[in-house]
């Protein structure tokens, strides 16, 4: 059971049980802990984190048509989409996958994670995407003769600050946007942003004026949408003649994007080019590289370096 999940229902004795599913889930009793979770929404049938649970447990378990059948009343019982009911659904082959995960999954994901952020994903996910990036960046550059310093940068997905902090010799001015204001709380601290937004990444491009960036980065956040046409549009709109855009995302040939198991997308190189070259961008560098792990394997990505004509 995710953290995610765990919310009150207001009453002490079912909050109290659910704790019970919990622990009997960590112990590995997943039928157990779906029998508890169903007496709990028995009495409390309209409380997602309940149903959330449940929808695991039976997965679990080893019953998948019950846990779709859970994850359709979260869906009905979470329309915010905070617990992922659309993606789990999809993930299942159940239902055709979301365009982009819900806001407030991808909000209330990071807001819990953020103040252990760096260390797990530096550590146990052996994450290298800023480096992977700066380092593109430097080849890019080098390779079109141009000064490796750029005054205007959008870093995008922000997160913890990550990137600003590979990037931050070789700037001048920094706007970071993120949907989670914890991780923009710890952005923050860095001092490395001119300027700190929360919010989705492609209303925030919207906003922006045009030609007003020499440099966009998403390291490792483009993972939450599956379809990107429109964040390229808005990226080659607010990049200056012969700006950057640099980025990694997780890679698998097979569609234009799909939804992974881990409730992340994946893209294919040739949707990449195809939506680069629609939107004015010339393709620098597009190269194969696993950037972080993901129970200890290494997950196919790209990295890629884009210019706008």
């Amino acid at each position: 059971m995710t953290e995610a999940a765990n919310q009150s229902s207001g009453n002490i004795v079912l909050d109290r049980r659910f704790a019970w599913a919990q622990a009997a889930a960590h112990e590995g009793a997943h039928a157990a802990a779906a029998d508890i979770l169903e007496q709990i929404i028995a009495e409390a049938p309209r409380w997602p984190a309940a149903w959330h649970a449940l929808g695991e447990a039976r997965e679990k378990a080893g019953d998948q048509p019950g846990a779709v059948t859970a994850f359709r009343h979260l869906a009905d019982a979470d329309p915010s989409g905070l617990h992922g009911a659309q993606l789990h659904l999809a993930r299942l082959g159940a239902d055709q996958p979301p365009a982009r995960a819900p806001d407030a999954y991808v909000r209330g994901l990071f807001d819990t994670y953020a103040n252990r952020f760096e260390a797990h994903l530096t550590g146990d996910l052996a994450y290298r995407g800023p480096q992977l990036l700066t380092d593109a960046l430097r080849v890019a550059t080098t390779g079109k003769r141009q000064i490796f310093h750029f005054p205007r940068v959008i870093d995008l997905g922000c997160g913890t600050g990550l990137m600003a902090r590979s990037m931050s010799p070789h700037y001048d001015d920094a706007q970071g946007v993120d949907l989670s204001p914890r991780m923009i709380e710890e952005a923050r601290r860095t001092g490395l942003y001119a300027g700190l937004h929360v919010g989705e990444l492609t209303t925030f491009l919207q906003d922006c004026p045009t030609v007003s960036a020499e440099l966009v980065t998403a390291a490792d956040v483009l993972i939450y949408l599956g379809a990107l046409d429109t964040t390229f549009v808005e990226t080659a709109r607010v990049l200056i003649s012969g700006g950057l855009f640099a980025f990694c995302v997780q890679h698998d040939e097979d569609q234009d994007w799909r939804l992974g198991q881990g409730m992340r997308y994946f893209h294919s190189r040739t949707y990449l080019t195809h939506l680069a070259e629609a939107a004015g961008f010339q393709v620098l560098s597009i190269d194969a590289a696993s950037y972080r792990k993901d129970a200890g394997q290494d997950v196919p990505g790209l990295v890629v370096v884009l210019m706008r004509a």
